[in-house]
């Protein structure tokens, strides 16, 4: 029993630091969301014989994570591309491996003038792809519905789109998401444009601190643990010599 316990502590310790680490490493990515640990409590009852018995193993297992979607602050960039989302919705993104979904909104012009991410993807209107044509004397003005103008010409409206289904959204770069859920996909959603701003991280420095140094005080009390029981695992085994 004491060998499950152990060995399970250890293991869901070790994927809890991961998940800690990854977090802190994306404190400053602009629309990343946290992961947060789901754990489940395991336990079997067996004889010897592995049959249904008398004896007890019992452990936590980490089963799955999940992401946690809530609002990151809003920070005043003053850059006329940057876009934050006030209210629930994505914008959606045009990558090699297909359209992917994000709140960061830090956006820039490519060499065709197209409104792409920091990544060189393109980012999605209602029309397809935007391209700003920037033109002397004419200003970029984008409106709370989304709308962006060039000087009085409508260019093109910012898709944002949400989902029923949030758990069918699972993180596949620093802050781009895919879906994969079973319900059908996107949605309209019901959200306001900020120009000049953008979403920060969610993460919670404190909170994520807080959580290293209870994770790291846990594995190190399952790695005592476990040399604890090899010791006296390795003195039975030398008096069963005699």
């Amino acid at each position: 029993m004491s060998f499950y316990v152990t060995v399970a502590g250890k293991f869901v310790n070790e994927k809890r630091l991961d998940i800690i680490a990854n977090n802190l490493a994306n404190a400053q990515t602009a629309g990343f969301k946290a992961s947060r640990p789901v754990f489940e409590m395991i336990s079997t009852t067996q004889d010897e014989a592995g049959r249904q018995g008398l004896l007890k193993n019992a452990y936590v297992n980490l089963s799955d994570t999940y992401i946690d979607f809530s609002d990151a602050s809003i920070v005043e960039s003053g850059a006329k591309l940057d876009m934050a989302i006030l209210g629930p919705g994505f914008f959606s993104v045009m990558t090699p491996e297909g359209v992917q979904y994000t709140r960061n909104g830090q956006f820039m012009l490519d060499k065709s003038s197209r409104l792409v991410t920091m990544s060189g993807d393109p980012v999605m209107g209602k029309g397809g792809e935007i391209t700003i044509n920037v033109t002397d004397g004419k200003d970029i003005l984008i409106e709370s519905d989304g709308s962006i103008y060039l000087g009085k010409d409508l260019v093109d409206t910012i898709k944002v789109v949400e989902f029923k289904d949030m758990k069918g959204l699972k993180p596949v770069s620093r802050s781009n998401f895919a879906y994969s859920g079973n319900e059908a996909g996107e949605t309209p959603a019901l959200y306001s444009i900020r120009q000049g701003s953008y979403e920060t991280s969610n993460v919670n420095i404190v909170r994520e601190m807080v959580e290293l140094i209870h994770t790291m005080r846990a594995y190190e009390c399952y790695t005592k643990i476990d040399q604890m029981f090899s010791d006296i695992n390795g003195k039975l085994t030398e008096l069963a010599k005699f």
